[in-house]
């Protein structure tokens, strides 16, 4: 055995944990050492300021990888992570430091409570991170409006698999969305037809956010989407120039009876 192989044979667990101790100052140290002789020492990737910078992705890419990805982790992630995985290929740091399981949380409308559908929730995350604040509430509002107003899931991603019945859900949460779904198809909100439904969702979610992304990217984004007028009407009372009850832009009448 070796001079080097005995010592290390005779270290002491102590001993060995003290040297440990140190290697963080030694560590330190050595980054002066190399500075001194000409040598960058290593140091963490900076993270930008916000807004992250954004490039033109392909929407029906977008479509096909939220709709795979549903399944690994349900529609908050898959909208998040087809947006943030074609960042990383296209564009890489720092869009590689985001894990995209943080996003799981939103499946079923936050862990299950059928509150914001969780593709709006993922997508919208995503939008907030690549644009100011003027951008990402427009594009936000927008993307929202899309959603309560087009018949879903569309055919683009209805060509994935079986075509599917559409729905519009007039809301974006995730309960008025699957039961108006359930109650159009038959099937249930617990069955493999409805996950197969929200997948598509996700998918046709997250490639409307890329192309209100992209629209915006190419100084070409107008906002087209106007609140209902039956909703102006009940807030023309309970909103701020009236009672100042309530807030929100969603369909009153979709839960409240309609009143003079």
């Amino acid at each position: 055995m070796d001079d080097e192989g005995a010592l290390r044979k005779h270290l002491s667990r102590r001993a060995f944990l003290a040297g440990a101790g140190g290697f963080v100052a030694g560590a330190a140290v050595g980054g002066h050492l190399l500075g001194a002789v000409g040598l960058a020492a290593p140091t963490a990737a900076e993270i930008p300021a916000w807004p992250w910078p954004y490039v033109p992705l392909d929407p029906e890419v977008v479509r096909r990888k939220a709709y795979d990805a549903y399944s690994r982790g349900g529609c908050m992630y898959g909208a998040a992570e087809a947006i943030l995985s074609e960042l990383r290929e296209k564009v890489g740091h720092p869009f590689t430091a985001i894990p995209s399981e943080m996003f799981r949380y939103g499946e079923g409308g936050v862990v299950g409570w059928s509150t914001l559908c969780g593709a709006l929730n993922g997508a919208s995350a995503v939008v907030n991170l690549v644009s100011d604040e003027k951008g990402y509430k427009a594009v936000v509002n927008e993307l929202v409006g899309w959603y309560t107003e087009t018949p879903l899931p569309t055919p683009q991603s209805n060509a994935f698999s079986e075509t599917q019945v559409q729905t519009v859900a007039g809301s974006p949460l995730c309960h008025a969305s699957v039961t108006l779904w359930c109650q159009a198809s038959g099937f249930g909100a617990t069955s493999k037809e409805r996950a197969e439904r929200c997948a598509k969702l996700t998918g046709d979610t997250a490639a409307r956010a890329v192309e209100l992304l992209n629209r915006r990217a190419a100084g070409s984004f107008v906002p087209a989407y106007g609140t209902p007028a039956g909703v102006t009407g009940c807030m023309s009372c309970h909103g701020k120039e009236g009672m100042d009850n309530t807030r929100g832009q969603m369909n009153c009448v979709q839960c409240h009876e309609p009143h003079d």
